[in-house]
């Protein structure tokens, strides 16, 4: 799954349990990570167009566009909204799973232990190949339905 959407789970998640605490924010952003990659999101084809090349060029590709996305939608909320330091750290609760996996790619060795199995092990569980198109639609329906559900709270 995308940062973008894996955000929008994780904010989603603490605005909808009323979370206010920052740490308590943050950590149920990252559970959010794992529970939304164990569901099938289909954008296994995305990283497998990245090994067919530089693959930490292409993930920062990826990275730098799904950055951009992020700070566009969650900057309208801010803007809309106000500042929120629990939402911002729930956002980047979210992200620490890929975070850590994409420094063990640039560092080329496993550096977070149980936690990177963990994050492998439950990436995708059911493992169905599902088609890019249908994997991203899916995706970006999910990611749309809840920053506008978070928009309009």
């Amino acid at each position: 799954m995308f940062l973008v959407g894996h955000a929008a789970v994780g904010v989603a998640a603490v605005s909808a349990l009323g979370i206010t605490n920052p740490v308590t924010a943050f950590g149920v952003g990252w559970f959010s990570h794992y529970v939304a990659d164990f569901l099938p999101h289909g954008d296994e084809p995305v990283g497998e167009w990245a090994k067919k090349g530089n693959e930490i060029f292409r993930l920062a590709f990826i990275l730098a566009f799904d950055g951009a996305l992020f700070l566009g939608i969650f900057g309208s909320y801010i803007w809309t909204h106000g500042p929120s330091i629990p939402l911002a750290a729930a956002a980047l609760g979210s992200f620490v799973p890929d975070i850590m996996w994409g420094t063990e790619k640039v560092v080329k060795r496993q550096l977070f232990g149980p936690l990177s199995r963990f994050h492998a092990s439950n990436h995708n569980f059911f493992h169905p190949r599902i088609p890019v198109w249908v994997g991203l639609a899916w995706q970006g329906s999910v990611t749309v339905l809840l920053w506008t559900w978070l928009m309009l709270r």
